[in-house]
C-alpha cells in the first residue's frame, strides 16, 4: 500500500516540477492536431501598427510608419507572435526573423507540393 502512495506521490512530484513544459507540449500537440484537422486559431487581440513598433517590428527596410502615415486601416502585421518568438530564441533582428519565417513558409511549401506531386 505504501509503495504505491509513494509512487503515486513522485509521479505528482515530477508533474509539478515539468509543469511547464508538459503544458507546452500539450499545447503544441494541440495546435498541431487542430491545423491537421483545418482548423486556425484567430487572433487574440486587434492590434495596430503602433503597437508592432513598440513591440519593435519595424526597421528600414520594412517601414511600418508608412501605414501609419498612409492610414492603413488593417490591424497591423500578420503572425506577430510568429516572428517575436523567432526574435527572442534566435536573439536576431526584426528583417532577420521575416527572413527566416518566410524560409520556413518556402521549406514548408515545397515539402508539401513533392508530397502532392509523387
Amino acid at each position: 500500500m505504501y509503495i504505491f502512495l509513494l509512487l503515486f506521490i513522485l509521479i505528482v512530484i515530477a508533474c509539478w516540477i515539468c509543469r511547464k513544459r508538459i503544458r507546452t507540449v500539450i499545447s503544441s500537440g494541440a495546435n498541431k492536431l487542430n491545423r491537421l484537422l483545418g482548423y486556425h486559431l484567430l487572433p487574440t487581440h486587434a492590434g495596430s501598427f503602433e503597437d508592432d513598433i513598440e513591440d519593435g517590428l519595424t526597421s528600414t527596410n520594412f517601414d511600418l510608419n508608412v501605414n501609419i502615415n498612409e492610414e492603413d486601416s488593417r490591424a497591423g502585421l500578420k503572425d506577430k507572435e510568429e516572428i517575436m518568438r523567432i526574435m527572442r530564441k534566435q536573439k536576431v533582428s526584426f528583417d532577420e526573423a521575416r527572413l527566416i519565417r518566410q524560409q520556413r513558409l518556402l521549406k514548408k511549401n515545397v515539402r508539401l507540393q513533392k508530397s502532392v506531386f509523387s
